[in-house]
């Protein structure tokens, strides 16, 4: 005997939940013991005097009448022979209960239609074969079939939409049949609840310096639950992995990048901050939660959500394992608008392969071809080419725009928010003026009010407005506490970090594909959480670690038998462009600066100052002069500058993710108070 027969079906349910409450637990009671026997098969007499023994007192629980109880439920499979009838008569029943079930059976094993199962009874029927629930085949009625069998009668017995499609299709398309859960913002704080999820870019754009072809976008992206505010995001192009040769995609390396900007720049709840994560790509593995559990003292909790894909019931193969995007809607819906607002950018994809627009691979072989070119022609010349693609930093200055207008508006129709309280009551003293908040009326003198009220009585110039969810988040955002900077070389993991070396020009220079084309050059000048400076020597190794969605910090370890010991941080080094005289005049500041301090222990030890000062001086000239850009390359720079955004829209937008080179102004004592506990 299976375990089935130790449950009431569902569709017998409504009938048991008729039977006196006596009986019920009678039922139940029963059920609970043979159970215990099925779990005992092998040694069933003993199984039998042990149930008798634990029910020794009661009723009808004697050794006999549990063998005969057992024997009943194994030939019949049907809970009712469990029912003591002299208490609770049989019911007259239009159907038997049995033949329900052999008919909701029938119409679950025809995959399209129950009007085939239909026929296929009649069929059954009239060849004379045994139909469940019944001893021998019943009498046809005067209109031509058993008592009962019309078609119409029977699809009222029928499987419900939602156990159809279970059967026919499967779990996951019967989800929508079935009730959702309904949930409310309402009650919710800032930076209680925060989703993370991976969004295809559907966008071809160029990387120059990297890719010879034109690459997706892809994003990695933190939305706040309360105020549906894109709180944070990382973007990368799609690269192809130089060891496997297939492309790269959104990995839990960048989850951890994403998890490091949040929790050191943006912060959680001490009361309590759950992240809401997938199981593949926007995923937290159990060792980094384990990490943020240790440094919040277990304020920071994970959610992951449920897998749609099982088996709809035991006996039939699972389907495709495969996220519930219900489980993360709000930023589904944050996915979608972006979609939507970026759609009219050359390059589009459409939003699935149904709607790929056909002038794409015109496009892409165009701009293929041109991309040849730039890599054959001089640098002056390439810079003249018009290419049909955006360029990746314009188009994150871009996304970065659009993404700042979303978390701005207030025409939106985000749940609960009435509820919350999420508005504001505004005034205007005419129909061409700007709207004011409520509350500036409120501050002026009693007299001044009532005429500013009088003039505001009129139609048109009051109103109650929505707040953006970026003022939602504003206002909430400053409960939230930071973790030390100290933190992010844990929570990205030495297999994202790397072992380098501090050059003969006091400074740390690598290439990345992933942090961008060219050289990154970092300081070797190490500011402490204490605030103390320290110079790195030349020639040491050190472990150190860069966030790509946060570029700003090279966050240094101990390498060799201390790895992993955190030692302090330093600044970008970042290159200027000579049109910016401000920028410029701080950066040979601080190569002066730096000069000084590298000149105080040779002058100290005696050494040969004039070398080192013609040697530094040469390589000054070469810093300060900018000779990674020409004339043409400022000149374009200006250009896409002007037209797409402005760079305090940009940095206002999204300031920890910006691309831009220029110096980011942090102080010792910034920095020293990022890193401290």
């Amino acid at each position: 005997m299976t375990s089935t027969a130790l449950a009431i079906p569902a569709c017998d349910r409504a009938e048991f939940a008729q039977l006196p409450n006596h009986a019920k637990k009678q039922v139940r009671e029963w059920l609970s013991i043979i159970g215990a026997l099925m779990r005992a098969e092998h040694n069933l007499k003993e199984a039998i005097a042990d149930q008798a023994a634990r029910h020794a007192g009661k009723k009808g629980f004697s050794a006999v009448n549990i063998r005969r109880k057992w024997q009943q439920l194994n030939r019949t499979r049907d809970w009712r022979v469990l029912i003591n009838r002299a208490k609770v008569p049989t019911k007259d029943r239009k159907l038997p209960g049995e033949f329900e079930e052999y008919w909701k059976g029938l119409c679950e094993q025809f995959q399209r239609n129950s009007r085939a199962a239909y026929r296929d009874l009649i069929r059954r029927w009239e060849a004379g074969m045994s139909i469940n629930g019944y001893a021998a085949p019943p009498p046809a009625e005067p209109n031509g079939v058993p008592y009962g069998w019309t078609y119409g009668n029977l699809m009222r017995y029928a499987p419900t939409k939602f156990e159809l499609v279970a059967r026919r299709q499967g779990r996951s398309a019967a989800a929508k049949h079935r009730p959702l859960v309904f949930t409310t913002r309402k009650g919710l704080q800032v930076g209680q609840y925060y989703l993370f999820d991976d969004m295809w870019h559907d966008t071809h754009v160029n990387y120059l310096g990297v890719s010879r072809k034109s690459l997706r976008p892809l994003e990695l992206s933190c939305l706040d639950l309360l105020s549906g505010c894109k709180v944070a995001y990382g973007m990368r192009p799609r690269l192809e992995n130089e060891v496997t040769g297939k492309n790269d995609q959104i990995k839990e390396r960048e989850m951890r990048f994403l998890l490091a900007v949040i929790l050191t720049t943006i912060g959680y709840r001490p009361e309590g901050t759950t992240l809401i994560v997938e199981h593949g790509t926007a995923a937290i593995r159990p060792d980094v939660e384990q990490l943020l559990k240790d440094f919040t003292d277990g304020a920071i909790t994970v959610d992951r959500s449920g897998r749609e894909g099982a088996a709809a019931f035991a006996g039939t193969y699972h389907g495709r394992s495969k996220g519930n995007f219900r489980f993360k809607a709000a930023i589904e819906s944050h996915h979608n608008l972006a979609h939507n607002e970026l759609a009219a950018l050359p390059g589009q994809t459409g939003k699935d392969r149904n709607h790929l627009p056909e002038e794409l691979h015109g496009r892409d072989q165009h701009n293929a071809a041109l991309l040849k070119a730039v890599a054959a022609l001089p640098p002056e010349r390439a810079e003249l080419l018009r290419l049909p693609l955006l360029e990746w930093n314009q188009y994150q200055e871009i996304v970065a725009q659009v993404y700042r207008h979303i978390d701005n508006r207030t025409e939106h129709n985000l749940e609960g928010w009435e509820e919350c309280g999420f508005t504001l009551p505004e005034y205007r003293l005419d129909a061409s003026m700007p709207w004011l908040p409520m509350h500036n009326l409120l501050a002026l003198p009693a007299d001044k009010q009532a005429a500013v009220e009088a003039v505001i009585s009129q139609p048109g110039l009051q109103r109650i407005r929505k707040l953006s969810p970026r003022e939602v988040w504003d206002a909430g955002r400053t409960d939230l506490v930071r973790l030390p900077g100290w933190c992010v070389p844990a929570l990205l993991g030495p297999q994202n970090g790397a072992v380098r070396q501090v050059g003969n020009d006091s400074l740390f220079a690598f290439e990345d594909k992933y942090l961008g084309p060219g050289k990154h050059r970092y300081e070797s000048v190490l500011i402490r959480a204490d605030g103390s400076r320290e110079a790195l020597r030349p020639g040491r190794d050190y472990l150190v670690h860069v966030n790509p969605f946060n570029r700003d910090l090279l966050y240094v370890s101990e390498a060799g038998a201390k790895e992993g010991a955190f030692l302090g941080a330093c600044r970008r080094w970042s290159k200027v462009s000579r049109a910016e005289v401000d920028a410029l005049a701080r950066q040979m500041g601080r190569a002066a600066k730096r000069e000084s301090e590298l000149l105080t222990p040779v002058a100290r030890r005696g050494a040969a100052i004039t070398k080192r000062r013609i040697d530094d001086a040469k390589w000054n000239a070469r810093v300060l002069a900018g000779e990674a850009l020409t004339e043409a390359e400022v000149e374009r720079e200006r250009m896409l500058d002007a037209a797409t955004v402005t760079r305090e829209d940009f940095e206002a937008a999204t300031a920890w993710e910006s691309d831009s080179d220029e110096e980011p102004e942090y102080s010792d004592d910034e920095i020293s108070a990022f890193l401290k506990p």
